[in-house]
Order: structure tokens, then C-alpha cells, then sequence
């Protein structure tokens, strides 16, 4: 048991080579795709009053495509607005506080007053007068705290008021339907003046440049972690019998073996001429892996929606 587990570990260790495959692999036939192709999908009901891009129009992430009418929309951000200035106004304001205390000091004057011409003459104030002035000076005690509780709430409320304009500005900016990434407008599902609902498709983005290359490997002769991460060449056909090469990496390999291979995708980036790519999804292609070279350097992908087909 022992000799026959070394003998399997050397096995598994040893390179291709002798009877085993030799060489980095070749896979024929390859398929190219697109990898980011997504519809642009309405955030909101409204009429589409403006489309600032057509078929075929390079765009860059973050780019304004169409915009749904923002009437209502803006003037609610206004009203809103108003309302956080007249509660910022409130609770910068302690004129109320000043008041109470002005009003304490009076009825503090007031008893004191009554206490005094007790003393020089007694019972000149009845016991009925005396109870009245310390009750108004304990209300305006209450008043000044009062004053300073509707004062913390003021500011409250107006803090309320700030995320009620943000939330009005973000409905606003909702309104406004921008590029998910890098790429070429490929279709206009909705034009200018038409109505759209939610999350219904207005524009098609594709990115032309990060395509990628879907092939398959004999898994007699290969393993995942032969593969996994390495570097690639992809040749391309081109129309009149041109082709080009592509450096890139592979991405993913399939844990499953289907017909004695497995699938292993690999992405490039396409070269561009005159502001076309030169490789396109669909066009044929053949991919060697260099199993060789050192494991390519992981990349954190950005994460974008790969919807390929419409919403239904």
C-alpha cells in the first residue's frame, strides 16, 4: 500500500512527457464570444424624451443613453428642497428659547416682587396671589425646557429633510439611463417619444474588446491544474486569408469531463483598427495554452451584468 501510494504521487507530479502529451496543448475550433452584452433596461415608468446614441456608436461606461422625462421628478426635488431650507432655518433659530428665558425672568421678578412686600408687610399679598406667581414661574421654567426639546427635534427634522433631497435627487438621476461599460451601442429597442416601463429594454451594449475563447481539451492527456491560469495565444481568421495573434489568460476550467474532454475558456483583448476590433465574437479561431510559462497573475474582473439574451 505504501510503495503503490508513493508510486501514484509520482505520477501525479511527474510533467507530460515520455508516452504522456508532450508540449503546450492545442485546442482547434474554437468559439468566440462576447462577454459583456446587455440590455439597458428602463429604471422607471415615463416617456422617453431623449435617445443620445445609435447602432453602431462607440460609448464609455457612465455615458448618458437616454433619459425618461424628469418633470416630475425634478420639480418634487424642488419642493423638497424648500422644505429642508425652512427646516434648516427652524432649527438654527433659538428664538424661542430666548423668549421662555426672557419669560422666566419675569415671572422670577414677579415673585420675588410679591415675597418681598410680604416681608415689609405681611399678609399684604394673599397666600392665593403667592401660589399663582410660582406657578407661572415654574411654567416658564417648563417653557425653556420645552424650547430645547423642540429645538434637538428641529434638527432632527431637518436632517430627515436632507435624505428626503437626497432621495429625491437619486429618483431625479434614476432618471437618466447611462452605459454599463465600455462598448458599442448593437440595438435600440425603444425610441424618442415612446413610453417605457420598468425594466424594460431601451438600449443593447455589447463589449467588442474583452471577448472570450471557448475550447475544449482531451482529458486523457491533460489535467485543470495543467492549465489553470495559464498564459495563451489565440489565432484568429480573418477574412482574405489574414489572421492575427492574441495574447491571453486562461479563465476558467471545467471540473467536468463531457466525450473524454473538458471545456477551458481563456479571455483576450481584441486589437483595434480604426476604431473597429480586429477580432470579432463568432469568427474562427485555435488556442494554445502554455503550460510551460509561469501561472499568469490573478486579476480582480470587474463585476459586470453578462445578460446575453433579452429580458423576457
Amino acid at each position: 500500500m505504501f510503495a503503490t501510494s508513493i508510486l501514484l504521487s509520482l505520477a501525479l507530479a511527474a510533467p507530460p512527457g515520455g508516452d504522456g502529451a508532450a508540449g503546450d496543448p492545442h485546442l482547434a475550433d474554437c468559439e468566440i464570444t462576447t462577454i459583456y452584452d446587455q440590455y439597458v433596461p428602463a429604471p422607471e415608468a415615463g416617456r422617453l424624451v431623449q435617445l443620445n446614441v445609435y447602432e453602431g456608436m462607440p460609448i464609455t461606461a457612465g455615458t448618458e443613453i437616454a433619459q425618461i422625462d424628469k418633470t416630475e421628478a425634478a420639480a418634487n426635488l424642488k419642493i423638497k428642497q424648500y422644505e429642508l431650507d425652512a427646516a434648516k432655518k427652524k432649527a438654527d433659530s433659538d428664538v424661542n428659547i430666548k423668549h421662555a428665558k426672557a419669560a422666566y425672568g419675569v415671572a422670577y421678578f414677579n415673585l420675588e416682587r410679591y415675597r418681598e412686600a410680604n416681608k415689609n408687610s405681611p399678609k399684604s399679598v394673599s397666600e392665593i396671589e403667592i401660589k399663582h406667581h410660582e406657578f407661572e414661574l415654574k411654567k416658564a421654567e417648563l417653557a425653556i425646557e420645552q424650547s430645547q426639546e423642540e429645538l434637538v427635534e428641529a434638527k432632527l427634522t431637518s436632517k430627515a429633510k436632507q435624505a428626503e433631497v437626497e432621495a429625491a435627487q437619486v429618483m431625479l438621476d434614476r432618471l437618466s439611463l447611462k452605459a454599463p461599460f465600455d462598448g458599442i451601442v448593437v440595438g435600440i429597442e425603444k425610441q424618442k417619444d415612446e413610453w417605457v416601463t420598468i425594466g424594460e429594454p431601451v438600449v443593447q451594449v455589447m463589449d467588442v474588446k474583452r471577448l472570450r475563447v471557448k475550447g475544449r481539451l482531451d482529458a486523457s492527456q491533460w489535467g485543470p491544474g495543467d492549465v489553470a491560469n495559464r498564459r495563451v495565444t489565440v489565432e484568429v481568421s480573418l477574412p482574405r486569408g489574414r489572421s492575427v495573434s492574441v495574447p491571453g489568460k486562461v479563465t476558467y476550467v471545467s471540473p467536468v469531463v463531457v466525450v473524454d474532454a473538458f471545456e477551458v475558456w481563456a479571455e483576450i483583448e481584441s486589437p483595434m483598427e480604426k476604431g473597429m476590433p480586429v477580432v470579432r465574437a463568432g469568427l474562427p479561431a485555435s488556442m494554445t495554452v502554455h503550460v510551460d510559462q509561469p501561472v499568469a497573475a490573478r486579476q480582480q474582473v470587474p463585476v459586470r451584468s453578462t445578460a446575453d439574451r433579452r429580458p423576457q
